[in-house]
């Protein structure tokens, strides 16, 4: 079984550089086309979680004490309306987790 990353095709714990003149590439293109697809798994596909999505939305910490002064003076909203519209657009039910992607097309193409 071959496992695809950005940069290179994982076998056994080896990395096999996408390089045609590799005669470990030269393997792994002669499997494809002898046994198919099927022995390719993409690349992993990793989605983050709420917390990840939130804390990179949110306006840094000095920038919402600024928000936070001048609501207190203005008798306005600013900082809480910021905070909830990433907390709305990013709900607690973002649990994240890894998926595979689709082979990529070069892949195919061997087959």
């Amino acid at each position: 079984m071959y496992k695809l990353t950005e940069h290179s095709i994982i076998k056994d714990g080896m990395s096999i550089p996408k390089d045609p003149a590799n005669r470990h590439y030269q393997e792994f293109v002669k499997d494809v086309k002898e046994q198919g697809l099927s022995i390719v798994e993409g690349e992993d596909v990793i989605e983050p979680d709420y917390v990840a999505l939130r804390s990179a939305e949110y306006p840094d910490l000095t920038t919402q004490l600024d928000m936070q002064y001048w609501d207190s003076i203005n008798g306005t909203t600013t900082w809480k309306d910021a905070v909830d519209a990433v907390k709305a657009k990013y709900p607690k039910t973002i649990t994240g987790g890894t998926t595979v992607a689709k082979l990529p097309q070069w892949v195919e193409d061997l087959a």
